[in-house]
């Protein structure tokens, strides 16, 4: 084998290496380093916030949520999801979301709001599926309406949780 062709050798095995090592990486990491970490999922979640909130097919559910709230509790859920450091101590989501009167429709709203918002900041399919997949799970615990339907109103039985601030000043 000439000279040439055994630098082309070589440096056809350390590109295939080198590929497979980064494979290896990024199949190792955890969906939360994937996603970019903590930082990178807030700004992902105040995104989906705004989204949600300019969404008139499921912003009356969010009527009388304490917002701030519903951000750090969100950017909590998703950052202990994806194998990050956080904990999440907020209610269940059978508990959150009891008597809401959430639709199948809003419920896929949401979701296609939360896919809007991955797509501004241009995560990837693989890291999107599998968030939306993760947290897909919960789908029975919020819907409690088999209806297409959105922008339905907040239930007045409805009893949203108290802001941070109030559980934190009781302890």
């Amino acid at each position: 084998m000439g000279c040439a062709k055994k630098e082309q050798a070589g440096s056809d095995t350390l590109a295939a290496s080198s590929t497979a090592a980064r494979t290896d990486t990024t199949a190792n990491k955890s969906l939360y380093d994937r996603l970019g970490g903590k930082a990178a999922i807030t700004a992902v979640i105040d995104t989906f916030v705004a989204k949600v909130a300019a969404d008139p097919r499921i912003n009356k559910k969010f009527a009388r949520s304490n917002i701030p709230r519903v951000k750090t509790e969100l950017v909590d859920q998703v950052c202990a999801e994806t194998g990050g450091p956080c904990a999440y101590t907020g209610r269940s989501m059978k508990e959150t979301h009891r008597n809401m009167g959430v639709t199948e429709g809003e419920f896929n709203a949401l979701v296609e709001d939360l896919t809007a918002a991955l797509n501004v900041f241009k995560v990837p399919a693989r890291e999107q599926n599998e968030l939306l997949t993760a947290l897909g799970s919960m789908k029975g615990d919020i819907v409690e309406v088999k209806s297409n339907a959105t922008g339905t109103k907040l239930p007045a039985t409805f009893k949203p949780a108290p802001p941070l601030t109030a559980i934190i000043t009781k302890k």
